[in-house]
């Protein structure tokens, strides 16, 4: 009979600690990952509004990801090393989500003997965040082309307007320009990116024009581009197709960004070039067609 309690006793704290211990290398779960759900305060649920591009990183671990549409992420651990260690130091990890035109968000979790240690109000055992990360905007940005659609020869200026309503009083905006003296800037700096691939197909920025900044005053600022899809010689510079109008914006706040969360970001990211498409920014609009 005692024999019989003692193995029935084995096999539950065998069971028990499978439960708790699901990044240990003896537990049935075959990856150990972090996941949850973020959302992006102003925008629609999925799928009527668009959660994607939160970066998410752990300086500690040096692992990142990227939210999708509907705002879920998986971030995976570091492979174990150890039966015993799981490759991570005992301590305490700090996990931090970035848009840039968001508050910055943080959540802790604890590591023990390599696996997480389950928290009530944190992190459930599998690794899946207890709450949604809301993150609180700082500035909401739009981008409005006139007309939104027209022929590839047309002559007249396209006309980009952004228009930036700040929730806070401490945002400026770092953009591409021309002062001249005692005349209005005439901002630049536009990346036009074909819809169908992805790529950067147009760049409009003079050689003449500097980064400058700007503060974002209440209740709102708004900067006109103006360019023309033609040359000199009156020819198409874009064929016909669907387009964005992305313009060169890197936001500056009171807000203390950790210098290893933008080293962690994709090299050139504050640069006017196609990397600039990595930099974490949510904006509306900025579509155009040119037809034929």
């Amino acid at each position: 009979m005692n024999r019989k309690i003692i193995i029935i006793s084995a096999i539950f704290l065998f069971l028990f600690s499978c439960e708790e211990n699901p990044f240990s290398s003896k537990s049935s779960i075959p990856h150990r990952k972090i996941n949850g759900i973020i959302n992006l305060e102003g925008v629609e649920l999925y799928p009527e509004g668009n959660h994607s591009g939160i970066f998410i990183w752990s300086n500690q671990l040096g692992i990142s990801a990227l939210s999708g549409a509907d705002g879920s992420f998986e971030l995976e651990l570091p492979a174990a090393s150890s039966p015993n260690g799981g490759g991570i130091v005992d301590g305490d990890y700090t996990l931090y989500f970035y848009m840039s035109n968001y508050e910055i968000s943080t959540v802790e979790i604890t590591f023990a003997g390599g696996e997480i240690l389950n928290d009530d109000r944190i992190i459930k055992i599998d690794g899946e965040l207890r709450k949604k990360i809301n993150l609180k905007r700082m500035v909401q940005i739009n981008t409005d082309v006139r007309p939104s659609i027209f022929p590839k020869n047309f002559q007249e200026d396209v006309k980009i307007t952004i228009k930036a309503t700040p929730d806070r009083s401490d945002i400026f905006f770092y953009l591409k320009g021309l002062e001249l003296p005692r005349q209005p800037t005439i901002y630049s700096g536009l990346l036009i990116k074909d819809i169908s691939s992805g790529n950067l197909v147009l760049s409009f920025n003079p050689d003449t024009a500097a980064t400058i900044k700007r503060v974002i005053d209440k209740p709102f600022r708004e900067f006109l581009v103006n360019f023309k899809v033609i040359n000199d010689s009156l020819d198409s510079i874009l064929p016909a197709g669907t387009y964005e109008a992305i313009p060169y914006l890197i936001i500056e706040s009171n807000d203390n960004v950790p210098a290893h969360l933008l080293n962690a970001l994709d090299s050139g990211y504050n640069e006017f070039s196609e990397s600039y498409f990595n930099y974490p920014i949510y904006r509306t609009g900025g579509k155009f067609t040119i037809t034929e």
